[in-house]
């Protein structure tokens, strides 16, 4: 049993082997969270997640985890979500607000977090909209200047952009948003802005997401702004050798082709983490979209404006 900030933590096993290959054990990863909580807290507060558990460690087998379950210690916050299908019926998550819950869900062996991209208050109405930079087999260089060129295009837009290594394969390009709209208007924003990205680099980009009609294009993947979803979150730690971390990073880290999704990792943490986090003012830079619809492209603004009429409409007959 651990005491974190007040709160019993069931912990057992420290010495267990979570990156057998590397060498980390669970206790380095809860040190590692424990480390990075002040940092991670913003990017956590409120949302529910989704974790990738491993309890045998990498290489014995892991599998997703939504629900919480009964035996989850009773100061783990949750939040009860409708199904989509049944809203009648919930699924109970997890919310991250307090440095115990990470150490706990890292004893039960949660080798990687996703976090939804909206608050657990409003499910459906979404603060961040992101980019999934996806090559078609592992990371090429062409990724980086994709984000590094849909950066621009966005910025041109007046949006606020920001980037993440996914841990993975690619890049998360993200834009902050204040929370209006619901993904079912969102979402189709996100793919008219990622369609005027491919319209620029159609041999290159594509919005198919079966990689055997991709052509060796990469996919700007949207689906995860959609209610129920979620992406890594930063600094979570992926379930890949080395422990790759999913690292924000100032689009500066971009402009040289050493660059790699999988460069920052838990072992070299103490490198990366001299440096302030990139995206300590991503919320005062979130987007008003409805202020920004008024100068934007027609196109583009079409989905907002029409969601403000549907929402006056119906403030009206509800009058």
């Amino acid at each position: 049993m651990r005491v974190i900030e007040g709160r019993e933590v069931p912990f057992t096993h420290p010495d267990k082997l979570f990156w057998p290959a590397d060498g980390i054990t669970k206790e380095r990863l809860a040190q590692y969270y424990l480390r990075l909580w002040p940092r991670m807290k913003a990017h956590l507060a409120d949302r529910p997640v989704t974790i990738k558990r491993y309890p045998r460690g990498l290489g014995a087998g892991g599998f997703y985890q939504r629900r919480v379950q009964e035996w989850f210690p009773p100061w783990v916050r949750t939040a009860d979500l409708p199904m989509k299908e049944d809203p009648a019926q919930v699924v109970r998550e997890a919310v991250i607000d307090h440095p115990a819950t990470l150490v706990f869900l890292v004893n039960i062996g949660a080798l990687e977090i996703h976090a939804s991209l909206a608050h657990a208050d409003a499910p459906d109405v979404p603060d961040l909209i992101i980019f999934d930079l996806d090559p078609p087999r592992d990371y090429v260089d062409a990724v980086r200047t994709t984000a590094l060129n849909f950066r621009a295009m966005l910025a041109d837009l007046g949006l606020a952009v920001f980037v993440k290594t996914t841990g993975s394969r690619g890049f998360h390009v993200t834009i902050p948003i204040r929370p209006r709209y619901a993904f079912d208007v969102i979402r189709p924003f996100a793919r008219a802005l990622a369609e005027r990205m491919i319209a620029r680099d159609p041999e290159r980009l594509t919005l198919t997401p079966r990689k055997a009609e991709r052509k060796g294009r990469i996919l700007i993947d949207i689906w995860r702004n959609a209610y129920a979803q979620t992406a890594v979150a930063p600094y979570s730690t992926r379930a890949r050798l080395h422990a790759p971390v999913a690292r924000p990073l100032p689009w500066e880290a971009l402009q040289t082709p050493d660059i790699h999704p999988r460069r920052y990792t838990l072992a070299n943490a103490e490198e990366w983490l001299a440096e302030p986090c990139p995206w300590q003012d991503m919320r005062s830079l979130a987007v008003d979209l409805t202020a920004w619809a008024k100068d934007a492209p027609s196109d583009l603004a079409a989905f907002l404006l029409k969601a403000e009429e549907t929402t006056q409409s119906a403030r009206k007959d509800n009058s």
